[in-house]
């Protein structure tokens, strides 16, 4: 009886540190899954992000272009048409995208996005003939650039990175660029 409890506080730490051993591996194994499921989805984030953006910005040149034959008196011409089938087509992808940034988005990021797309659609709106008031056409251009630097700031807070601000762009490097 005295060998076994002279044994037995060397058994008592064998247990205690095989304990240790397994449960600081399952916390490492564990931090590392989470590691990697956090940049998968970062990964899938930044995607979704830039092919949002990507569609906006198509969505917008493309209405420009289609607003500004209207505003030249060329609505009937086979190029306002082209253009009109072509925003159509391009909208069509937008919703695609945006359904991405909803899934994946963070709150602030997706609330950018739709004040974003709500003003291009009012770009849209002189594009389609229903907006008429083009004394409102530079005040509106000059909010969507406000808009799309938003969302890029709030998609750029989501992701961690903190290589400062984007700089501005000037109304005539946002239509085309």
């Amino acid at each position: 009886m005295s060998g076994i409890g002279q044994q037995l506080p060397a058994l008592v730490g064998v247990v205690i540190g095989a304990a240790a051993s397994y449960l600081a591996g399952a916390a490492s194994e564990r931090t590392r899954w989470r590691r990697e499921r956090s940049s998968r989805w970062d990964e899938r984030r930044a995607q979704a992000y830039a092919d949002y953006g990507y569609a906006v910005k198509n969505v917008y040149v493309t209405s420009t272009r289609a607003a500004e034959l209207r505003q030249q008196g060329q609505e009937t011409s086979a190029a306002c048409h082209e253009a009109l089938a072509e925003l159509a087509r391009l909208k069509v992808e937008r919703t695609a995208t945006w359904e991405s940034v909803l899934l994946l988005g963070h709150p602030d990021t997706i609330a950018a996005a739709r004040t974003w797309h709500r003003r291009v659609w009012q770009v849209e709106r002189f594009a389609r003939g229903q907006r008429t008031d083009t004394d409102q056409w530079d005040a509106v251009h000059g909010d969507i650039n406000a808009d799309r630097d938003r969302f890029y700031a709030a998609a750029r807070r989501d992701l961690g990175i903190t290589t400062g601000d984007v700089p501005h762009a000037e109304p005539w490097e946002a239509a085309g660029t």
